[in-house]
C-alpha cells in the first residue's frame, strides 16, 4: 500500500474521528485507525464498538492498494501542525509497519502498526427505511438539544436525543436529564414508511456537531436492523441501536403555564451568568422573581454573599418567585438566539418554559422547559 496526498487534509480527517477512537481499552487496535487505499480513494475508520466513524478521501496518486491500522491520535498529532501545503507520502512496510515522509518540511517517521485483518468489522444499515434532510437542518437540531442529554450513568435511557417523524415533513428530536428538556421540530424533511424513532447517542450527536459539511449537503439517515447510519457527504456515522425505552416526555409538558414573560435575552443572560458568581452551591442556583413590569434575578449564600439585578419585563400577572439552576437557563438563552425569550410560569413550584421570542429560521417549534429548584 503506497500513496500520496494533501497533509492538511489528511490531518482534518483524523481530527474527525478522534471523538470516536476508544483511549481506556484493552484491546489495543481500537486505538488505531484503519487506513484502505481502493479505487482511487483512501478510507479512514474509527470505531468503539459501539459508534463507528468512516471517511473517504478521493486521492489521484495512488501507487499500490492495501490496508493496515495505526495509532490513531499519534498519528494526528504528527500531522496536524505540518504546513496546509506539505505533501506527504504513506507506504506499508514489513510487518505493518508505517512510513510516512515529506519533502518541504523534510521529514520521515515511521509507525508500529497493526494488520488490518484484526480491526472490527464495519457495521452496514443495509437498505432500511431512511430519513433525508439536509445537513444545516440537522446541525441547528442537534445543537438546540443536546445540552440537555443526560450524562448519568444509571440513566442509560436519557443518555441520547430521541429522533422521530411527525409527518407532513416535519420531525422532532427531543432530550431530557430529569430536570429539563429540549424539544425542537424542523420542517423540510423526507421520510420512509417504517423510519420508527430511534435513540441517537450523546457521542453520535458530539460527532456530527463537529462535522464541517456546508449546510445544503444532504444527510440519509438510515435505521437498519441493528445499526442507525448517518451519511453526511464522504464520511458516514454508525451506532447500534438503542432499544432503551425514552421516557413519555409529552407527559412531562405542563399545558397550564399560562403567565408569560417577555424579556430580552441577552440582558437576562448577562444578569444569570452575574448572579449566578453570587451562589456557593454547586448547582449555581438564582431566584427569577416576576412581578408586574419586572424580573429580578438573585442569588445569596452565607460563604460569598448576595445580589441581584432588575430587569424590564413585559409581564401583568401578580408576584411568585422561582429557584433555577443558573445553567439550565444559561443554556437556553445561548441557544434561542432571538433578541427577546418568553418564559412561561404558573407557580413556585411549578416548571419554568421557555420558547424564542421570535421565529427561528428552519425551525417550526422549540421548547425548553426546566423544573424548579427547592427554595
Amino acid at each position: 500500500m503506497e500513496l500520496n496526498l494533501r497533509a492538511a487534509v489528511f490531518a482534518r480527517e483524523l481530527g474527525l474521528l478522534q471523538g470516536v477512537v476508544e483511549r481506556r481499552t484493552t484491546h489495543q487496535i481500537l486505538g488505531n485507525v484503519l487506513l484502505e487505499v481502493r479505487d482511487s480513494r483512501l478510507t479512514l475508520t474509527a470505531t468503539d464498538l459501539d459508534t463507528t466513524f468512516v471517511s473517504e478521501i478521493p486521492t489521484s496518486s495512488v501507487k499500490s492498494e492495501g490496508a493496515v491500522t495505526v495509532p490513531a491520535r499519534r498519528l494526528y498529532d504528527v500531522l496536524r501542525d505540518l504546513p496546509s501545503e506539505a505533501e506527504i507520502s504513506l507506504k506499508v512496510l514489513e510487518n505493518h509497519h508505517v512510513a510516512f515522509s515529506c519533502k518541504e518540511p523534510k521529514i520521515r517517521i515511521r509507525l508500529n502498526g497493526l494488520p488490518a485483518s484484526d480491526y472490527p468489522t464495519r457495521p452496514e444499515t443495509g437498505q432500511g427505511p431512511t430519513l433525508t434532510l439536509s445537513f444545516g437542518a440537522l446541525r441547528r437540531m442537534v445543537d438546540k438539544v443536546r445540552f440537555a442529554v443526560s450524562t448519568e450513568e444509571m440513566r442509560l435511557q436519557l443518555q441520547g436525543a430521541l429522533l422521530k417523524t411527525k409527518g407532513g415533513g416535519t420531525a422532532e428530536m427531543v432530550a431530557t436529564d430529569g430536570h429539563r428538556l429540549a424539544l425542537v421540530e424542523i420542517d423540510g424533511v423526507k421520510a420512509d414508511a417504517g423510519f420508527e424513532p430511534v435513540l441517537v447517542s450523546k457521542k453520535i450527536l458530539d460527532e456530527l456537531g463537529k462535522l464541517d459539511a456546508g449546510d445544503d449537503t444532504a444527510v440519509s439517515i438510515i435505521r437498519g436492523t441493528n445499526h442507525i447510519g448517518f451519511a453526511v457527504g464522504s464520511r458516514r456515522l454508525y451506532a447500534k441501536l438503542d432499544e432503551r425505552r425514552f421516557p413519555d416526555y409529552e407527559k412531562v409538558i405542563s399545558k397550564e403555564n399560562d403567565k408569560r414573560a417577555t424579556v430580552g435575552r441577552e440582558d437576562l443572560l448577562g444578569a444569570v451568568r452575574r448572579i449566578a458568581l453570587l451562589s456557593g452551591d454547586r448547582t449555581k442556583a438564582v431566584s427569577l422573581g416576576f412581578g408586574p413590569g419586572q424580573l429580578v434575578v438573585s442569588s445569596e449564600s452565607q460563604d460569598v454573599g448576595d445580589g441581584s439585578q432588575e430587569l424590564a419585563v413585559a409581564f401583568d400577572q401578580g408576584s411568585l418567585t422561582l429557584r433555577l439552576n443558573a445553567r439550565y437557563l444559561e443554556q437556553f438563552l445561548e441557544a434561542a438566539e432571538t433578541k427577546d425569550v418568553h418564559l412561561f410560569v404558573k407557580d413556585e413550584q411549578a416548571q419554568c418554559q421557555g420558547r424564542p421570542g421570535e421565529p427561528l429560521a428552519g425551525i417550526r417549534n422549540y421548547l425548553y422547559v426546566v423544573m424548579p429548584m427547592r427554595m
